[in-house]
């Protein structure tokens, strides 16, 4: 099967070892993996009690977090950035980080190329970090780094798709905010919020990467590989590569999620929509 739903709650938590040892205080709960037959994505939840701090390491692969919950710092590339919220960073693959929370936080992460235990893919590295050093962004700098800010009038109104990969009229009524991409500096992965309004569609497709969606309001319903789902906030959705996928939101209110593509779509033919090919196919038919 090219696809999975999965509600969050279903996962267990445990403590994370990324290398130097567990740390008591921060957790993860692995939802997208190899256990749901993706072969790119790594994604779920961490989080951190109050006055936890993780030590310095450094991944072979890349990660973007989204905060959730709460408030979490992160030391990386010379500065120590202090996350609410909506706020999210990238760490690029090899740069060392680590994190600390005052009062506790929780985050989505993504993780591309897939992680993985054996052979290693996190390494210690670096120095304690000073996090008394903590700010807040200052979003309107352009020199802030890898960090980011979502709001809601970041979104455009609602309207046909536009995006790199992408032509044609078969996705409508949705609003798009690309949050960790190229631009970004992100080289396996993107990161972007998604809303569909009432009426809008996004019709049955499949890509050549995978894609997962996590809903944060709002109720949507699905078509996957032929089968259909209502999903709702806490539900995961991942899609293989070929995997056969539309939504729709399933009442009068918009639906709301945030979604990855791993990897990176290629520039061109991205999506393939199943409603041209079958006009092809007609086409084909008739000249016959």
């Amino acid at each position: 099967m090219r696809h999975a739903v999965i509600r969050a709650e279903d996962r267990p938590w445990h403590e994370v070892d990324d290398g130097p040892g567990a740390v008591r205080g921060y957790r993860r709960q692995t939802v997208i993996d190899e256990a749901c037959e993706s072969v790119h994505t790594t994604l779920g939840w961490a989080s951190l009690d109050a006055g936890v701090e993780t030590p310095p390491v450094a991944h072979s692969h890349e990660k973007s977090i989204y905060v959730m919950e709460g408030e979490v710092d992160i030391a990386l590339s010379g500065a120590v950035h202090r996350l609410g919220p909506d706020s999210y960073a990238l760490v690029p693959l090899g740069t060392p980080y680590a994190m600390s929370s005052r009062s506790g936080g929780r985050w989505l992460e993504v993780i591309a190329p897939q992680a993985r235990a054996e052979p290693r893919d996190t390494f210690a590295i670096g120095s304690r970090v000073e996090w008394g050093d903590a700010r807040v962004p200052d979003w309107r700098n352009p020199l802030r780094g890898a960090v980011g800010h979502f709001d809601e009038d970041q979104l455009p109104p609602p309207s046909k798709l536009q995006m790199e990969g992408y032509s044609g009229g078969d996705v409508t009524g949705i609003r798009l905010k690309m949050l960790v991409d190229r631009v970004f500096g992100a080289q396996h992965m993107n990161v972007f919020m998604v809303e569909f309004q009432p009426g809008g569609a996004g019709n049955s497709h499949d890509h050549p990467f995978e894609e997962s969606y996590v809903i944060v309001s709002g109720k949507a319903h699905a078509l996957l590989d032929g089968k259909e789902y209502e999903l709702g906030v806490g539900d995961v959705v991942w899609t293989g590569v070929g995997g056969v996928h539309a939504f729709f939101p399933a009442t009068g209110a918009p639906v709301r999620w945030i979604e990855t593509q791993v990897p990176q779509p290629p520039a061109q033919h991205a999506f393939r929509f199943l409603a041209q090919w079958q006009h092809v196919e007609e086409l084909e038919s008739i000249e016959q």
